[in-house]
């Protein structure tokens, strides 16, 4: 029962082994620039406007049930606190699938994302490894990769115009089972993810609390910036974003210069995606 979930006793066993609740704390001070929360827990206004220490799960399953309400002013005055919520949105999909589909639908969010990867990839090449990893790995997602560089000129003409990739492409496939063993042995620059679509039904997701919520986040540009990069160092996550919006995220890539050819060294490395691309006809034209 709902009652029994969201009782006075689930939130003060929330608190654990702090010695004051934010209720208590609430009574004696009524000023929320004062309530503490222990560590790994997020500090909630419930929805009839008292203050709640709950574990980030928690956190968001109130706000997506309309039990509490994200608070702007909260979040900005606690960083730590700020940080691990997003760390946990973005290992939930259920909360992602709708952040990737309204970020699709708004044109300037999408642009601001794209130009804050490209500059965060340029200063860290380990996030563009992330970005790839999972696309490059999973069968399917390597064949919406291929079709997408394809129709992206910028890379067309670097892939005509690179002698290694041109000879890669037609040299006879390496034998897939030997091929698998060294992939994972030495490919360093895949990372480990699992490709797996949540189960859960997005029925009872409440609009107005996490829509809400993201739109505090997008005009908050600190808050985009960090959301975006912790985006990035998750391959789990990138791996789902990439079914969903894989064509805007690798033409950012493929349209700067620099990236490009980093894209390029890492695909070339890449034995099971070059067996995928071999007599794929990418021949120049003369």
């Amino acid at each position: 029962m709902i009652f029994s979930i969201f009782s006075p006793v689930f939130f003060e066993n929330s608190f654990g082994q702090q010695q004051i609740s934010p209720h208590r704390q609430w009574k004696q001070s009524a000023d929320p620039d004062t309530l503490v929360c222990k560590q790994d827990h997020l500090l909630l206004q419930k929805s009839n406007g008292n203050p709640a220490c709950v574990l980030p799960s928690t956190y968001l399953k109130l706000i997506q049930r309309g039990y509490g309400n994200y608070d702007a002013s909260i979040m900005s005055k606690r960083p730590a606190m700020m940080y691990t919520l997003m760390q946990n949105m973005v290992s939930n999909q259920n909360i992602m699938y709708h952040w990737h589909e309204m970020m699709q639908k708004n044109p300037r969010i999408m642009m601001d994302t794209v130009d804050d990867w490209v500059s965060q990839m340029k200063d860290n090449p380990v996030l563009l490894k992330n970005m790839l990893g999972p696309m490059t790995s999973d069968p399917q997602l390597r064949e919406m990769m291929i079709d997408t560089m394809k129709n992206n000129h910028h890379m067309e003409n670097s892939l005509k115009m690179n002698s290694q990739w041109m000879d890669s492409v037609h040299h006879p496939m390496i034998n897939s089972e030997m091929d698998q063993r060294m992939h994972h042995s030495t490919c360093s620059w895949c990372p480990d993810y699992q490709m797996s679509i949540s189960e859960e039904s997005f029925t009872g997701f409440d609009y107005d609390g996490i829509i809400n919520m993201m739109h505090n986040m997008w005009t908050n540009s600190g808050i985009s910036k960090d959301m975006n990069k912790i985006m990035l160092q998750n391959p789990s996550h990138m791996a789902n974003m990439s079914e969903q919006m894989m064509e805007p995220m690798l033409n950012a890539i493929m349209d700067d210069e620099d990236l490009r050819q980093r894209m390029i060294d890492l695909l070339l490395e890449h034995q099971d995606f070059m067996n995928t691309v071999r007599h794929e006809n990418i021949e120049t034209e003369n």
